[in-house]
């Protein structure tokens, strides 16, 4: 699909850019109170190991950090930190920029015919996949 080649995936910027599991996993994370791991394995349906690891990562780049839990818990609970919500808003902006770049001689209403053609495809996927929209 050429949806995302060159213009669009920013291999060609000198900006630091996240990878797509650190987008996903920040992107689950931002607007949600602090989620265990298993909370997390749950929503983005991937398996723990992968989820840890994905984690661990982001924990390295101080991403992310351990939530301060309820006393009787014994999982910890993982939020994104102020450097993970920039460096994600960052990327965004990148993908954002490419994506600009491509439509850019597009009229208005073929740019929102697509943005409203993209929504209600991801919509329809959770709806069939039993997925509230958007996320609680």
């Amino acid at each position: 699909m050429l949806l995302s080649r060159y213009h669009l995936r920013p291999h060609h910027s000198k900006e630091i850019v996240l990878d797509r599991s650190a987008v996903v996993m920040l992107s689950r994370l931002e607007n949600v109170p602090p989620m265990t791991l298993k909370e997390l394995s749950a929503a983005l349906r991937l398996d723990a190991s992968t989820v840890h690891r994905q984690v661990a990562a982001l924990l390295r780049h101080e991403y992310v950090c351990y939530a301060p839990g309820d006393g009787g818990e014994v999982a910890r609970r993982v939020t994104p930190t102020a450097a993970g919500r920039a460096a994600l808003l960052d990327t965004r902006a990148i993908f954002e920029e490419g994506i600009g770049r491509v439509v850019a001689d597009w009229p208005a209403t073929q740019q929102g015919q697509l943005r409203d053609l993209l929504r209600a495809f991801n919509e329809d996927i959770e709806r069939l996949e039993g997925n509230a929209w958007p996320r609680p």
